[in-house]
C-alpha cells in the first residue's frame, strides 16, 4: 500500500468509484480509493439502480445526461460489458394540472440541456404502459432514456478503468483516522498504514458522518430504511415482447421498474423511519433492515389501485436497506466547509442514477477549482450551522414522504421550522407576515391580508398578484420597513486589509471613510464568483455584506486567499445582527424624526454610511438601494433590534409606512435590473457576458481572475446577459426556462417576476450573442406556451437612478 499519495477518496461505493475514475479522466494517476470492506459493500449493492435524466434544475440534467451516456458507454465496451438497460422509458404521473404545468416547465428546462421530455395524457401513459390504469390520472411526464443498471458491475467498471489509469484501490482497509497537517495536507490513517496525501475525499455513503467526526465535522446527511419488493414472473410481462417503461407515482408513493419477468416496486411510505442515529453497527455491511411490509400497507394500497396486476402475483424477494438524504434532498458535493483540501461527495440519495455526473462535476472541481456547470445545487456550504442531526432527520422524513412531489415556486415545507429567528419573528407573526426560508432564516416574504389567507402554489401568478403589489405602492408611493435576516456580514480588518480587498475585487474598491461600494469577485478561470458590498465605517472596519447563502461560501473564499503574514483577518458578524430596510420616498422623513443625525441627501448622500442611533438602539446604517427607491439600510444587533423596530414603526404611522417582504424586492429588483446571486450571478459566464462590463477596470495592476479574464474575451462570448420584456399575463417565466428563436433554444431563464410600478411580466437569463441585441423579438417558455418577448433595457425603473439620489 502507498504511504504517499496525491488524493485518498474513501468509500467504494458508486460515488468513490465514480470521483476516482473522474479523476484518472481529468489527468491524475496518483490517487488512491480506500474501503473498509469490498467494494459496493454500502447501499450500493441494494440499490434498485434507475438511471433517469429527470432534473429539478439545468446543473442536475446536465449530470444525469453524463452519467447516461458514461453508462451506455460502459455497457458497450466489448473487454468488460456491464448490464444496463437503456432507454427503457419512464413516466412521472400526474393527477392534477398543477403537476402537468410543472412537468411542462421541467420540460423546458430540460430542453436547454439537449434533453427532449414530452407531456402525455393518460391514454398514452396507458399504452406506453399496459399494467397501469387510468383511474385518477390526467397524464405524466415520459423521459425517453429511463433506465437501470446493474451497481455492483458498474462501480467495478469505475474502478477497473482507474486503475488501467495508474490510480488503486485498496479494500478491506478501514480508515481508522484523520490528521490535517500544518500544511493542509492530510495523513489517512487506516488499520494497514498511513497513507500521506494533499486532498481527502469523503465518499462514505451511510457513514459519512463516521469519517466527518474524524476531522472535526459534521454533515447533514440522514439515513432512511426504504423497502422494495421483487415479484414473481408476470404473465403480462412475458408475452409483451419488450420491457416495460419505468414508472414513478406522485399520487400513491410509490415506483416500479421491470426486474427479469417481473417487477421491482418500490415505497415511499408516510411512516417512514430514520436509521443509523444512534450510531451504525461496524458489522452493518453487505447488510439489510429487518422488512417491515405493515409500515407500507397504505402506500401499496395505492399501488393496487393504479396497477392492478399486483394484487394477482407473489413476492419473491422484500428489501429494506438504509439511503441518505439531506435537509433539501440534494446530494452534497464539493468542498467541505471550513476545511483545507477536503471534499465531499455524500447524501446521494438517487446515487446509482446520478453518480456517474456527481464524480464527473467533483473531479473538475478538485483539479480545475470549478466545474463546467455552476454546482451551487450540490455545494456542501449552502447550508450553514443550523443543519444539526435533528433538524436533517426531519428534514429528510419530510422529503422521503415527497419523494416524487415536487416543490413548486415559493414553496417551503414546514418540517424543521423555524430554524432561524430574530428577535422580530414573533413580532412579524403577530402582524401577519408569511414566511420564506433563505439558508434556514425565516424571512418574510409578505403581510397577509387576513388571518385566513392561504396561497395556491403554482407556476401561475396566484392570490398573492395583488397582496405584493400593494406592499410595492406603499414603497414607491410613501414608505415600506422590512426585515432582512441572515444577510452575510463580515468584518474585515488589518493593515494590509484595503490592498487585500483592491486585488480580490475585478473592479474599484472604495477607500474613502463613510462610503459604500458595490463589487465582483471572480474565481480563477475569470468568472463571477460572488457580489458583495463594501462598506468602510468612520472608525477603520471594513464590513463584507453578501447574499445571505453564501454564509460559508464567501468564508471559505476570503480566507483561502487571506495573506500568509496575518496582516488581513476576517471575522463573521452574521448572526449578531439584522437589517432593517427603510424605503420609499418618505424614508428619510422617518428616519429624521428617530435619530439625530443630519439625513440631508447633501450630508448623506447614496452610498453612504455612518454609526448612528435609532431611537436608543445602536445601528450602522447605509445609503443603498435593493428596490430603486429612496433607500436606507439599517445595520442593528440583534438584541437592540426590537427597539429599533418600535421606533421606527411608531415614526412610520404619521407617514403611511407599510411593512414589506422579500416578495416585493424581488419584483422591484427586476425592474432595476439588479442581479440575484446564484441565479443570474453563475460561474458559467465572466463579468462581461453577465454585462457587469462597468464593474471590472481592466487597467487595474492585479486582481483575481485577470489573467485568465483578458484570455477569455479575446474570444466571443458564450452566452450574454438580458432583460426581457414578455407579452403574458397569467404566469412569470421561471428559472431554468429555455429562451426561443425561430423554435430554436437561444438562451435560459435565470430569474423572473411581475414588474408592478412598470406594469410588465419581466425575465431575465442568457442568450446567445446575436440575440441579445434590444429589441430582438424571441420567445420564453412559459410552462409550455412560447410566449412573445422582445429584449430590454436591463433597468426598467428610473434608469438615471434620480430616486436613489433624492
Amino acid at each position: 500500500m502507498k504511504s504517499q499519495t496525491k488524493l485518498v477518496v474513501i468509500g467504494g461505493g458508486i460515488a468513490g468509484c465514480s470521483t476516482l475514475y473522474h479523476l484518472t479522466q481529468e489527468g491524475w494517476s496518483d490517487v488512491v480509493l480506500v474501503e473498509r470492506n469490498e467494494l459496493t459493500s454500502g447501499t450500493t449493492w441494494h440499490s434498485a439502480a434507475q438511471v433517469t435524466n429527470f432534473g429539478m434544475n439545468q446543473t442536475m440534467v446536465g449530470l444525469k445526461s453524463h452519467s447516461i451516456a458514461l453508462y451506455k458507454e460502459l455497457s458497450e465496451d466489448p473487454d468488460y460489458p456491464i448490464n444496463y438497460h437503456h432507454a427503457d422509458g419512464g413516466i412521472r404521473l400526474a393527477n392534477t394540472e398543477e403537476q402537468l404545468e410543472g412537468y411542462r416547465h421541467f420540460t423546458s428546462v430540460a430542453r436547454g440541456m439537449g434533453v427532449e421530455f414530452e407531456v402525455i395524457d393518460a391514454a398514452e401513459c396507458a399504452r406506453r404502459h399496459p399494467l397501469i390504469s387510468t383511474e385518477n390520472l390526467l397524464g405524466g411526464l415520459w423521459d425517453p432514456l429511463d433506465g437501470d443498471i446493474d451497481p455492483a458491475q458498474l462501480c467495478q467498471a469505475l474502478a477497473r478503468r482507474a486503475r488501467k489509469a495508474g490510480a488503486e484501490v485498496y479494500r478491506n482497509t478501514p480508515v481508522t483516522g484523520l490528521t490535517q497537517q500544518k500544511d493542509d495536507s492530510w495523513t489517512v490513517h487506516t488499520e494497514k498504514g498511513d497513507i500521506n496525501c494533499e486532498i481527502v475525499v469523503n465518499a462514505c455513503g451511510y457513514r459519512v458522518n463516521e469519517v466527518g467526526a474524524m476531522m472535526g465535522v459534521h454533515h447533514p446527511v440522514m439515513s432512511m430504511e426504504h423497502q422494495y419488493m421483487l415479484t414473481e414472473p408476470i404473465q403480462q410481462i412475458v408475452e409483451a415482447g419488450h420491457r416495460m417503461p419505468l414508472l414513478r407515482c406522485p399520487i400513491s408513493d410509490y415506483y416500479c421498474r421491470q426486474e427479469k419477468q417481473g417487477l421491482l416496486v418500490g415505497f415511499y411510505e408516510q411512516d417512514c423511519k430514520t436509521w443509523g442515529m444512534d450510531g451504525i453497527d461496524p458489522n452493518f455491511v453487505n447488510a439489510l433492515c429487518p422488512d417491515d411490509l405493515d409500515r407500507i400497507t397504505d402506500v401499496l394500497e395505492g399501488a393496487f389501485e393504479r396497477m392492478p396486476v399486483l394484487m394477482d402475483v407473489g413476492i419473491h424477494t422484500v428489501v429494506n436497506g438504509p439511503i441518505t438524504y439531506t435537509i433539501d434532498g440534494a446530494p452534497l458535493v464539493g468542498r467541505i466547509p471550513g476545511k483545507r483540501n477536503a471534499f465531499c461527495i455524500i447524501g446521494l440519495r438517487a446515487g446509482l442514477g446520478e453518480g456517474g455526473g456527481h464524480g464527473w462535476l467533483l473531479a473538475q472541481q478538485i483539479v480545475q477549482g470549478e466545474a463546467c456547470y455552476d454546482t451551487w445545487c450540490l455545494d456542501p456550504r449552502r447550508f450553514a450551522g443550523h443543519g444539526n442531526v435533528e433538524l436533517t432527520a426531519l428534514k429528510a422524513i419530510e422529503d422521503y414522504q415527497n419523494e416524487f412531489r415536487f416543490h413548486f415556486p415559493h414553496e417551503h415545507r414546514p418540517a424543521g421550522r423555524p430554524a432561524k429567528t430574530t428577535p422580530l419573528t414573533p413580532i412579524l407573526v403577530a402582524e401577519g407576515a408569511k414566511f420564506d426560508v433563505v439558508n434556514g432564516w425565516e424571512r418574510m416574504a409578505y403581510i397577509k391580508p387576513s388571518p385566513d389567507f392561504t396561497e395556491t402554489h403554482s407556476f401561475r401568478f396566484n392570490e398573492t398578484f395583488d397582496v405584493i403589489a400593494a406592499e410595492v405602492d406603499a414603497v414607491q408611493n410613501a414608505v415600506g420597513l422590512a426585515e432582512v435576516d441572515g444577510f452575510n456580514r463580515y468584518e474585515i480588518s488589518g493593515v494590509s486589509a484595503k490592498d487585500w480587498l483592491d486585488k480580490m475585487f475585478c473592479g474599484r474598491v472604495t477607500r474613502k471613510t463613510g462610503k459604500v461600494g458595490l463589487g465582483y469577485l471572480l474565481n480563477h478561470t475569470g468568472n463571477v464568483k460572488g457580489e458583495a458590498t463594501i462598506a468602510n465605517l468612520p472608525d477603520g472596519r471594513i464590513w463584507y455584506g453578501s447574499a445571505a447563502a453564501a454564509e460559508f461560501h464567501d468564508m471559505d473564499w476570503l480566507r483561502s486567499h487571506l495573506p500568509d503574514d496575518g496582516s488581513v483577518s476576517v471575522r463573521s458578524l452574521t448572526n449578531d445582527h439584522t437589517i432593517l430596510v427603510l424605503a420609499g420616498p418618505r424614508a428619510r422623513d422617518v428616519l429624521s424624526s428617530v435619530s439625530r443625525e443630519d439625513w440631508s441627501s447633501e450630508a448623506f448622500p447614496w452610498l453612504s454610511v455612518r454609526d448612528a442611533f435609532i431611537g436608543i438602539a445602536p445601528a450602522i446604517v447605509m445609503s443603498v438601494s435593493f428596490s430603486g427607491e429612496l433607500a436606507y439600510e439599517i445595520h442593528v444587533p440583534n438584541n437592540q433590534l426590537y427597539a429599533a423596530y418600535l421606533a421606527l414603526r411608531q415614526a412610520g404611522e404619521a407617514h403611511g409606512m407599510r411593512l414589506f417582504g422579500s416578495r416585493a424586492v424581488e419584483s422591484m429588483r427586476l425592474e432595476k435590473g439588479y442581479r440575484h446571486w446564484k441565479s443570474d450571478l453563475i460561474t458559467e459566464y465572466n463579468p462581461f457576458e453577465s454585462a457587469l462590463d462597468r464593474f471590472v477596470k481592466l487597467d487595474k495592476a492585479e486582481f483575481l481572475g485577470k489573467d485568465a479574464l483578458v484570455e477569455a474575451i479575446k474570444s466571443e462570448p458564450r452566452r450574454l446577459f438580458v432583460s426581457l420584456v414578455l407579452n403574458c399575463t397569467h404566469a412569470p417565466a421561471h428559472a431554468g426556462a429555455s429562451i426561443l428563436k425561430d423554435g430554436k433554444v437561444v438562451g435560459t431563464v435565470t430569474s423572473a417576476d411581475w414588474g408592478h410600478r412598470i406594469g410588465k411580466n419581466i425575465a431575465m437569463g442568457f442568450v446567445e450573442p446575436e440575440f441579445a441585441v434590444e429589441g430582438n423579438e424571441l420567445f420564453v417558455d412559459v410552462i409550455g406556451t412560447a410566449v412573445p418577448s422582445k429584449v430590454t433595457q436591463p433597468c426598467l425603473y428610473d434608469p438615471e437612478n434620480t430616486l436613489v439620489r433624492a
